[in-house]
């Protein structure tokens, strides 16, 4: 029988959701500062506030702490946490999994570092709000020496894994490193309780146990509690303690209430003899809870966040943000060839490149009030802290760049240019830089040292022209080339091959050019040929090496968006909250574009380039340029789209369905490789993914890799309104049709409404030969190429 009720009171973080993101941050920092005056009086004056326990949900409100308070506060502050008033958590903020795991690592050693130098070391750690973690934020609270995670999910369009709450599992790292997990409940279930006395209407309560009329409010807490432990314990629940959080007031962003100590002490002295509350820290928690645990299943496998599909509401600054982790990756490569690194600009990158992946995203009436000033005033706040990570990462670039001789003018229509490779991985790469002229009719390059030539293509650039060519790298090889205006090819029109006309059209199947009068058709090289037609749309992509056509039909063909429409009938809020966990209402409605015109950009010895403009409901222009290297098998391709305003629910997808049969599918999460719809937790989310760089298909010794630049999101599945089945970890899971979900507005609170603007996102699809490992490893380093700059 249930006899113990272990309470953990905290303050859930949103930075943002209930006020600015600063006022929040601040206030944060307050209930910290009151709580250790609280806490120290009551040991002063021997009162009841001695007994009294916080639990400071995340790490980086102690930071911040830290930094403000005088010296005796943080003396008092490592006091009460060595005396067990104050418990730590290893949880940097509660995120979503955008955030990097190497930056959480980071982060999370820093932590142990500070609490370990003063004998306090942290084995425990909870996150609140959130319903997933990504395997990378695991494996960092393992690797920093973290025992215990305390899960507190909300099932507001999710839902907890392992299909029961409150309930003990290990999750074990590919290592083998383990993590005792309590898969518990809603962290304002105290509230829903009735352990903090609060007149405010409380849904939760309502939900939980109905509309009751009680004598008093410790009646009504001990009807409420009794009531929940008869359910645990019928339910077969084989436990002696019940675990709940509660918040100072029912709201996020909470203060710290002393009335709690009061509650417990007064329930106590009156049903002591039935059940006793104790307020425990997330420390004192473990140790009360770990032999009685010890025998809990193991599991392996991602905890899929279902609050991930938020990001999807502001897709152009997600963009920004994963560049500017791209960029800050690219600065950690170039530092370790310069030796020298600005840690004050690494250290601001980081800020805020953690700062923009905390799950809040924007203000409660986001949806409800688009107007306010305070809504605006969230997501331009919002929005900052991923353009400060990229203007940090940006500037670190441009000092490596200037150190390894970059001098910083790209004028001269002839000289030097340096290219650093900052893949890991030895390669044929793409290397390209501009000049800024208003002609430069032809390029000669070759390598400085060698003297070997290089064949070169001429673009357009915004600044001027671009110089593309291909050449090989080492690992982090770093190569000069000399280049060398040349005059222009001579270009004879009328010659006795019969291959172009007066007008310059060259559409006659000839010997002389046997390209360009295929390319309103369909581009091709040695590994991949295309092909499209206005009105049909892409009619085949088929793989030559492997003699298969790629191609799905319907709503999966490949390089062709989709736009999808649920039409507000219930309000913009009653509509989205109905969703449940679907994305889409029941009568939502799906438009495939419609290819309306096709232009050639670029056709040149490095590579083709094709414009598709297609028509699609949604959007003001929606076009796909690919281009395809000649000597490389890899495609890039962007979306190009001007998406319109609606209130209506929308998503837009790009369809990333290839036909590979016997192939398996595989992402990183948080860096750690996993197998979509496999390698989950039973019961836990596998509708969406967030994908660190994009997919992989394995078949046999060979990989196609995909790499989603821009976007994060990947939706696998019907497109269709549907019951929802839970990870089941069924291999046919892992074939289910894959879309990169590019932008929705799904959710009816705190994520943003409005998708319209002018974006490109952009894909790069490769073939790699290799093991599963070997083209994971190629996954990560899909999106690392040259650096190249102008040095003399």
């Amino acid at each position: 029988m249930i006899k113990k009720v272990y309470i953990v009171h905290h303050s859930h973080t949103d930075v943002g959701y209930t006020d600015l993101q600063e006022q929040i941050i601040y206030n944060q920092v307050n209930n910290i500062r009151n709580v250790v005056s609280l806490v120290r009086n009551g040991y002063e004056q021997d009162g009841p506030e001695k007994d009294f326990k916080w639990n400071c949900e995340t790490y980086y409100c102690v930071e911040q702490f830290l930094k403000s308070a005088s010296p005796r506060e943080q003396e008092d502050f490592f006091e009460l946490v060595r005396k067990g008033n104050i418990g730590i958590s290893a949880t940097y903020l509660n995120f979503n999994d955008l955030a990097d795991a190497d930056m959480l690592d980071r982060r999370t050693a820093e932590m142990q570092t500070l609490f370990t130098g003063r004998g306090l070391p942290v084995r425990a750690a909870m996150n609140a709000d959130i319903n997933g973690i990504s395997l990378g934020a695991r494996d960092a609270l393992i690797k920093n020496g973290i025992e215990f995670l305390f899960t507190n999910i909300h099932t507001h369009h999710g839902m907890y894994p392992l299909y029961q709450n409150q309930t003990p599992y290990f999750w074990e790292s590919e290592g083998g490193g383990r993590l005792l997990v309590w898969n518990g409940e809603h962290y304002n279930l105290g509230n829903a309780l009735g352990i903090v006395f609060n007149r405010n209407v409380n849904y939760m309560t309502e939900s939980y146990f109905g509309k009751k009329e009680n004598a008093s409010a410790l009646d009504a807490l001990h009807d409420k509690l009794g009531e929940s432990i008869r359910e645990y314990e019928d339910s077969g629940y084989p436990y002696d303690f019940y675990i709940t959080s509660v918040s100072g007031v029912f709201s996020d962003n909470a203060p710290a209430n002393p009335a709690v100590i009061a509650t417990v002490n007064a329930f106590n002295e009156r049903f002591g003899g039935e059940v006793e509350l104790r307020m425990v820290t997330l420390e004192e928690l473990y140790g009360l809870i770990r032999e009685q645990t010890a025998e809990a299943p193991v599991y392996r496998g991602a905890i899929n966040d279902w609050w991930g599909n938020g990001v999807g509401s502001t897709p152009y600054a997600v963009k920004h943000y994963r560049e500017a982790l791209r960029l800050a990756h690219t600065c950690d490569r170039l530092e370790e060839k310069t030796g020298v690194r600005d840690d004050g600009l690494a250290r601001t990158g980081e800020d805020n490149a953690l700062l923009y992946a905390e799950h809040t995203w924007g203000h409660s009436a986001t949806i409800t009030d688009p107007y306010d000033t305070m809504v605006t005033n969230l997501d331009i706040r919002k929005t900052s802290y991923a353009s400060k990570a990229h203007e940090a990462a940006a500037m670190r670039k441009s000092g490596q760049c200037h150190l390894l001789g970059d001098i910083l003018r790209y004028y001269n229509n002839s000289g030097q240019v340096k290219a650093v490779s900052t893949s890991a991985t030895e390669g044929l790469f793409a290397v390209e830089f501009y000049v800024e002229t208003l002609s430069l009719p032809g390029v000669k390059v070759w390598d400085a040292r060698t003297g070997e030539t290089f064949t070169v293509q001429l673009s357009s650039h915004p600044r001027g022209v671009l110089v593309s060519f291909a050449a090989r790298f080492g690992p982090l090889e770093e190569r000069v080339f000399d280049y060398e205006e040349q005059p222009a090819p001579e270009e004879k029109l009328y010659t006795r091959a019969a291959w172009v006309g007066a007008e310059r059209v060259r559409d006659i199947v000839n010997t002389y050019d046997a390209e360009t009068y295929k390319l309103p058709y369909g581009l091709e090289n040695d590994w991949f040929r295309i092909r499209y037609r206005i009105g049909e749309g892409i009619t085949s992509f088929y793989h030559k090496k492997g003699g298969i056509e790629m191609l799905k039909e319907g709503l999966e063909s490949f390089f062709t968006p989709v736009y999808e429409c649920t039409e507000i009938r219930k309000g913009v809020y009653g509509e989205r909250s109905r969703l449940g966990r679907n994305i889409r209402g029941l009568h939502a409605e799906q438009y495939q574009a419609d290819l309306k015109d096709i232009k050639i950009l670029d056709h040149g010895p490095v590579f083709d380039r094709v414009e598709l403009e297609f028509e699609l409901e949604g959007t003001y222009h929606s076009s796909v340029i690919i281009k395809l290297y000649r000597q490389l098998p890899r495609i890039e391709f962007a979306y190009q789209v001007a998406k319109t305003l609606s209130t209506d629910i929308e998503s837009l997808y790009m369809p990333l369905s290839l036909n590979l049969p016997g192939s398996s599918l595989h992402i990183h999460n948080g860096g750690v490789a996993m197998r979509p719809g496999v390698d989950q937790l039973p019961g836990s989310n596998m509708e969406y993914y967030m994908a660190d760089q994009g997919v992989l298909y394995q078949r046999g010794g060979e990989g196609i890799l995909i790499n989603a630049l821009d976007t994060s999101l990947l939706y696998m599945g019907r497109m269709e309104h549907h019951p929802i089945l839970l990870c089941d970890n069924r291999e046919e899971n892992n074939h289910r049709p894959v879309y990169s979900w590019i932008m929705n507005n799904t959710w009816e609170t705190n994520f943003k409404m409005d998708l319209s603007g002018f974006g490109e996102f952009r894909y790069a699809l490769e073939l790699r030969e290799g093991s599963l490992e070997e083209n994971l490893r190629g996954l990560k380093e899909n999106d690392m190429g040259t650096v190249a700059f102008i040095v003399g």
